[in-house]
């Protein structure tokens, strides 16, 4: 984990291929977002989240052999808006997902800052 800048919004950030957390961590630290993880396992997030409360979160689908489904009910209850990064269309995931933006995988740096902007606009519940 790397030391958090001052300012700037928090995301959490849950991607377990080593790859695309690496290039979502130097995306979010050079446009000054702070990164809390990146975790890749439901188990690493949700410890996370019982001392912090992130700003926003991206959110890896498919993680090895579960889903982050189990983080959903955490993060609305703490109006934590969200990205979903998948390979998967929106028809593909689960209903649980219908209210988190999606980020289809493979994305540009273009479409990612597009979709942190789109979600700290988003009025809280």
């Amino acid at each position: 984990m790397n030391t958090l800048p001052e300012s700037g919004p928090l995301v959490l950030v849950v991607e377990d291929e080593l790859l695309i957390a690496t290039t979502l961590e130097i995306i979010l630290e050079a446009h000054d977002y702070r990164i809390l993880g990146p975790v890749a396992t439901v188990e690493e997030a949700m410890a996370l989240l019982e001392n912090n409360r992130p700003d926003m979160a991206l959110l890896d689908y498919r993680l090895a052999r579960t889903t982050t489904e189990p983080l959903l009910p955490l993060l609305a209850q703490q109006c934590v808006p969200v990205c979903i990064l998948s390979g998967y269309g929106r028809q593909q995931l689960p209903v649980s997902y219908a209210e988190c933006a999606l980020l289809e995988k493979p994305f540009r740096t273009a479409a990612l800052l597009a979709a942190l902007q789109a979600l700290g606009e988003r009025p809280s519940v």
